[in-house]
């Protein structure tokens, strides 16, 4: 017969013991109506037809030749069927054959074939220890509206109240593969599981680490960590099928309301989360208890439904601030790899990302970047400092460069370099610690390279070239060749005065060294009032600005000096 196989000792011992319980006191293993009402019109309920029904077979349990026709009866109610044939099996001296029932909701179990019962009948009557299983029989009342509660204590028909009975809950949280506490706040009953705090749970705290709540409608309150959710492993049974098990029909919604609470690092916990959030938190819950979201999945959905409902401030990986300010987002990088140089640059770019873009933007764990409608800047989990600061190198990266000091010429130039050839923050760090010292060198002098014309701007780069590149540097630029004779008697002058004009004449046409010589005093006064200014913490430039008047008398440009900002 399809479906059937031998019993092995173990299976035929087990379903003897079960019968032999069965036979002894069949109506310990039937439920109790507890529901004392009445149906519309006075009409009795189906389950307590059924009972009686089944009370008739029970005085007759030891009539093998009655329970016979009870169970092949071509009327009659189908649980009687199968409660009559179960109770023929249990007076067989020997089981050879047996069935094998499987059900995606219920269970499985072996059991004997015998009369005309539905086979998941028989299988829940006969495998009346299973929790689950034993609810099988009575599915049709469920269906038409009766309520059923089974757990190790009980097992009872409420009728059409929900409501579930006094120790079901609590039987079923201990049987769960969670570890719950329990404590009565004011009245109610919070179970929690998780490093959560049952008070919090209660009051709707927003948390960090987040939770899971179940709000039974008779008064419990139930919370389960995100974090103990994410451990599900795969094969292990959903909690909230778990939960749906022990009742009939599984309707959670009849019985308990769900939601759930996550919130990113740096909340305003005074702050309510977006309309969006909350929409998205409650659309996972419908997932979850309809088992369309693995459970191992909902700490990530949960939090990237709150995440994606966020529309400004600065987002990285699961912290969040307004980025307001750079203390602000030096505070949320605190807990990011990378060195305090990086953290540095990396808040100053963001910080301009933050205060200058038009649109959002979000960076992958790849360094890929996606605008998104919002005002966010968000740089998800698993992207680095480098892939956040490469990303948004192009317009906010001379931003960066100016809040660790590095401004002007030097700054246009470094992040040409670093726009054109991307390194890792940590490399093009350290190569930048003499550009920033370059930088904070040049920022002492009232012009930058390339500011003053004529020989007086010929003289001036040379010097601050050779003070802060190298007097070599600023040699070979002396000795190249030169666009007029004021530039090659500027560089002569500088040659004289930085006593590096030995063996150079031969660069120099006679009336070039003639005119730098007659600028040689004036370019050395310059020269020395430099190096002060640059070796000496406390110096200002004024000295320095009086010496470049005097060079600049002394040439005799026309083109007066530039206002300036350092003078």
């Amino acid at each position: 017969m399809r479906g059937t196989k031998h019993a092995n000792d173990a299976t035929a011992k087990r379903i003897r013991r079960q019968l032999r319980h069965l036979l002894d006191d069949p109506k310990a293993y039937l439920p109790t109506m507890v529901w004392k009402g009445r149906l519309s019109w006075g009409r009795r309920d189906p389950v307590t037809k059924t009972l009686q029904d089944l009370n008739k077979i029970v005085a007759k349990k030891d009539d093998v030749k009655w329970l016979s026709k009870r169970m092949l009866a071509k009327r009659g109610d189908p649980v009687g069927k199968a409660f009559a044939g179960s109770l023929h099996a249990a007076h067989d001296e020997e089981i050879s054959l047996v069935g094998n029932f499987k059900s995606p909701n219920f269970g499985s179990g072996s059991f004997i074939r015998r009369g005309d019962g539905k086979q998941g009948y028989l299988a829940g009557l006969q495998n009346h220890q299973n929790l689950t299983l034993r609810m099988l029989p009575w599915e049709e009342h469920a269906r038409k509206g009766m309520y059923f509660f089974s757990w190790d204590g009980g097992f009872v028909c409420t009728g059409p109240n929900p409501t579930p009975p006094e120790g079901w809950l609590e039987n079923v949280l201990e049987r769960s593969r969670f570890d719950f506490r329990h404590e009565n706040i004011d009245g109610v009953d919070v179970h929690v599981a998780g490093e959560i705090r049952a008070e919090d749970v209660l009051n709707s705290v927003p948390s960090n680490q987040g939770w899971v709540r179940l709000m039974f409608k008779h008064g419990p309150i139930v919370g389960i960590d995100l974090q103990s959710l994410k451990a599900t492993k795969e094969k292990q049974s959903a909690f909230v099928h778990h939960l749906a098990l022990s009742m009939l029909p599984p309707l959670l919604t009849s019985i308990v309301d769900i939601d759930a609470m996550w919130v990113p690092n740096g909340w305003d916990a005074n702050e309510s989360l977006p309309q969006g959030a909350v929409d998205g938190l409650n659309k996972i819950m419908t997932g979850w208890h309809g088992l369309t979201i693995p459970e191992g999945n909902l700490t990530g959905a949960c939090k990237r439904a709150v995440l994606d409902s966020l529309d400004q401030g600065l987002l990285i990986g699961a912290s969040w601030t307004e980025g307001n300010s750079i203390d602000e987002i030096l505070t949320l990088l605190q807990d990011v790899t990378g060195s305090e140089d990086e953290k540095q640059l990396a808040a100053g770019v963001l910080l301009d990302a933050l205060h200058t873009r038009h649109e959002g933007i979000r960076i992958d764990s790849r360094g890929g970047i996606q605008e998104v409608e919002s005002q966010i800047v968000e740089v998800m989990e698993g992207a680095s400092l480098t892939d956040a600061v490469n990303a948004l190198w192009l317009d906010h990266g001379r931003a960066g460069l100016e809040f660790i000091g590095i401004e002007g010429e030097e700054a246009q130039i470094i992040w040409e370099q670093q726009t054109k050839k991307p390194k890792p923050l940590k490399t093009f760090l350290k190569g930048l610690d003499s550009s920033r010292k370059k930088a904070q060198q040049k920022a002492k002098f009232p012009y930058r390279i390339g500011a003053l014309t004529g020989a007086v701007g010929a003289i001036y780069d040379l010097i601050l070239t050779g003070l802060i590149e190298g007097p070599g540097i600023a040699e070979r630029q002396a000795t190249s060749r030169h666009d007029d004779i004021d530039q090659a008697a500027a560089s002569w002058a500088w040659l004289r005065a930085a006593n590096r004009s030995t063996g150079q004449e031969w660069h120099f046409e006679s009336l070039a060294r003639d005119r730098g010589g007659a600028w040689m005093e004036a370019t050395m006064k310059l020269l020395d009032a430099g190096t002060n200014l640059l070796n000496s913490e406390s110096a200002t430039n004024t000295e320095f600005v009086e010496a470049l008047k005097s060079l600049h008398k002394s040439t005799g440009q026309q083109e007066p000096l530039p206002d300036h900002d350092n003078a």
